[in-house]
């Protein structure tokens, strides 16, 4: 029966039958922040000021995150342009897209992520790639989104845009450190949060220096168990932390190393259920007791190597990464609850908690070289390897729903999925000009992949022809050729007008369980192309910073979800054509000593170009919308920084979110109808004052206690089930700087 984040969709709808513009703003936050202009990004791999970058890129300074309490995506997506949040229907993970490209569902990851530009997680969802990585912000110097395809510098999985995770480097001149307490509130909570940071720079001599940081921290609870009787069981705690080192072995060698630790437990899945019985302001579930329980635990090491030969720059950049995530929920809705049900009948008990282990080890090397010839030209080649290795398995147990005692094992899921790509890329700029360039690059991708499965259980003999039951391996290989095209045009030292033709692919794959029940192999990878018109500049000695961007995306051979009538089994395919289109528009002011305004609006139409395969379970036609993407969505930040006196300082901001309407995941032909998820609008407050070293913040974020709908509803796993924006969050922070 499938496996991976589809094998819940197989088991499920087998039993149910189917089911800123660049926000170039950096959210500054305090005094002496850098300008817009003067903003640093490596969106393209080499550091470069943001306002020169021809690429829609949104960049998050962290000290605001921190500041706030926005500690996780779902803390600080709406802020940013074309960013959709999806939580995972059965782990609560953050699963996203950008500029409407998705389709929802168990699919492959459209947006790539990495930290210090190493991939990490696995490219597909039979790995478990489809959440994203989810850091705590304690030890990143930014966080930056690029929007649209990335296929030529970043390669698979980028056709939406790219998450990117950017570190703090060690320093070679200061001994520094920062340490930070902070304690808060949930609405709906009866327990007190608490987050404890501390981070230390030592520069050993004056060729090798290092950083150490770490964190703690608890989230408090909201919602109650109803079945149980428990409160607040949604609580989580996080801990981890980084050490880094740098050594300048010459002037012109330079390493850099990195080790980066986080785990993350939580005590219950921050679902809510609807319908006879529950109170929807309470905040309530009904699951079996212990369901929920999970562990995110994440290892990232990187080692970063750059030769300067004169000439020729060289970088060689070496990763790995063990994306550990144990999770559990309430499978009772399809094989339990009712007298008779399949965990009743084998051993006499109404509950069926379904636990899982997602494992992907991760090795990735990329090797390129970087010159100037004649002053004209920059050029760059390099070549990149990874392989995954995701050794996967997932357990339905039959269980007593109130004490979770565990009566027998109904079903163990174990498989084995490997995936492999070598790439090799390239890219030129000319400049032409003073004022005008071009940027042509490419990149050239094969991909192997492999799968194999063995079930054993009750499940297995009652629907998989006996246990064990065994699924040939699975081997697919694809090849696939990005591109890009960006001229560049200067009009004056402070604006720039860009166009951008690139394109992005997602890698296609083998179908879990299709050997053994005669359904289609595999399935092929799906490409976008993005033609893009830009500008960026400021204005009135930098007091307002403008960025504004036109797109139209072609997305082909997307990859949908379908259910096999004859077995009622889920296997990917591709089919129909879909576009998304719109304007992005941003503004960051300085009008006055100490304010800075920050104002975005995006308009984006994502829908099928062409109706989806006659023979398709799911339902879509010519101009349907794709799933949780809104049309409009905009946000306002504003911030005043004051003197208090001659030592002290303060600040007081706020911020507003505005979230369009969204449609759910597609559904079946009609009757059925798609889930609508409403508009709303999210509001946090902050306030601050700091004297030398010494910093005190105060915050409250979601101060109206919004419940603005995420995900839930139609076509999703459990239609009784909907998840929310976290609730009002009041908090306080003290730190010191030494």
């Amino acid at each position: 029966m499938g496996t991976s984040f589809s094998r819940r969709m197989k088991i499920s709808l087998g039993l149910a039958g189917l089911i800123m513009p660049t926000m170039a703003t950096a959210q500054v936050s305090a005094a002496g922040e850098a300008s817009t202009a003067e903003i640093i990004v490596t969106a393209q791999k080499r550091d470069e000021l943001l306002k020169d970058v021809a690429v829609p890129v949104t960049v998050l300074k962290v000290n605001t995150l921190v500041g706030s309490n926005k500690t996780s995506i779902k803390d600080y997506f709406s802020a940013v342009p074309g960013l959709a949040l999806v939580p995972f229907e059965t782990n609560g993970a953050a699963s996203i897209a950008i500029r409407g490209v998705t389709t929802g569902g168990f699919t492959n990851p459209t947006v790539g992520v990495t930290i210090d530009d190493v991939p990490f997680g696995s490219s597909t969802s039979l790995g478990g790639g489809t959440p994203a990585l989810d850091l705590d912000p304690s030890d990143l110097s930014s966080i930056e989104v690029l929007r649209g395809p990335q296929g030529t510098l970043y390669g698979a999985s980028s056709i939406g845009g790219l998450l990117k995770y950017v570190t703090t480097a060690p320093s070679l001149t200061e001994f520094k450190g920062r340490v930070e307490a902070g304690l808060n509130s949930v609405s709906h909570s009866g327990d007190i949060g608490y987050v404890v940071r501390g981070a230390v720079n030592v520069p050993v001599s004056e060729t090798f220096a290092f950083r150490a940081t770490g964190f703690s921290r608890f989230d408090p609870g909201y919602i109650d168990n109803v079945l149980t009787g428990q409160k607040d069981v949604n609580h989580s705690k996080a801990f981890g932390g980084r050490l880094s080192a740098l050594l300048n072995l010459s002037e012109s060698f330079s390493v850099r190393a990195s080790a980066l630790y986080q785990k993350t437990k939580t005590g219950a899945l921050d679902e809510e259920h609807t319908g006879p019985g529950y109170n929807l302001a309470a905040r309530e579930q009904s699951v079996v007791r212990g369901v929920g329980v999970g562990e995110h635990e994440v290892q990232a090491y990187s080692v970063v190597m750059n030769l300067d030969l004169g000439k020729v720059d060289l970088t060689s950049l070496t990763g790995y990464s063990v994306n550990d995530l144990r999770d559990s929920f309430d499978y009772s809705f399809y094989l339990g609850q009712a007298p008779g049900s399949f965990s009743d009948a084998t051993f006499g008990v109404a509950g069926a908690p379904l636990k899982e282990r997602y494992l992907t080890k991760k090795f990735s090397q990329e090797l390129r070289a970087s010159a100037q010839i004649k002053d004209w030209i920059d050029w760059r080649v390099g070549a990149f390897f990874t392989d995954e290795q995701s050794p996967d398995w997932q357990r339905i147990d039959a269980a007593d729903p109130l004490t979770g005692a565990v009566a027998g094992e109904l079903a163990l899921f174990d498989w084995k999925v490997t995936y492999r790509e070598y790439a090799a890329f390239s890219d030129v700029t000319v400049k032409l000009s003073p004022m005008f360039d071009i940027q042509f690059g490419g990149r050239k991708s094969w991909i192997r992949q492999s799968y194999g499965e063995v079930d054993t259980g009750p499940y297995a003999d009652a629907f998989e022809g006996g246990s064990p039951a065994i699924f040939p391996k699975t081997m697919t290989r694809d090849s696939k050729f990005t591109y890009l095209i960006t001229p560049r045009l200067k009009l004056a030292s402070s604006w720039m007008i860009y166009a951008r033709l690139a394109t992005g692919y997602r890698p296609g794959g083998p179908n879990s369980t299709a050997a053994l029940f005669g359904l289609p192999l595999s399935y092929k990878p799906d490409t976008t192309t993005n033609y893009e018109i830009g500008m960026k500049g400021s204005i009135f000695d930098n007091k307002l910073f403008v960025d504004a961007s036109l797109y139209h995306i072609d997305w082909r051979d997307i990859q949908i979800s379908l259910v096999d009538a004859a077995t009622s089994l889920t296997y990917n395919a591709n089919g129909a054509k879909a576009k998304s289109q719109g304007i992005e528009l941003s503004l960051t002011a300085k009008p006055w000593q100490g304010m800075t305004a920050t104002a975005w609006g995006a308009f984006n139409v994502a829908e099928l170009s062409e109706p989806f395969p006659a023979a398709s379970t799911v339902y879509g036609v010519k101009g349907d919308r794709l799933p949780f993407t809104s049309r409009y969505s905009a946000s306002l930040s504003l911030q005043q920084d004051f003197p208090l006196s001659d030592n002290w300082s303060g600040f007081v901001g706020g911020q507003l979110d505005y979230v369009g309407r969204r449609i759910g995941a597609f559904t079946g032909p009609p009757p059925a109808e798609r889930q609508v998820y409403p508009s709303y609008v999210k509001v946090d407050l902050k306030a601050g004052v700091e004297n030398g070293p010494w910093a005190i913040n105060l915050f409250a974020n979601n101060l109206t206690n919004r419940r603005g709908v995420l995900t839930g509803g139609a076509a999703s796993l459990f239609p009784y089930s909907f998840r929310y924006l976290p609730p009002r969050r009041v908090g306080l922070s003290i730190a010191r700087t030494f």
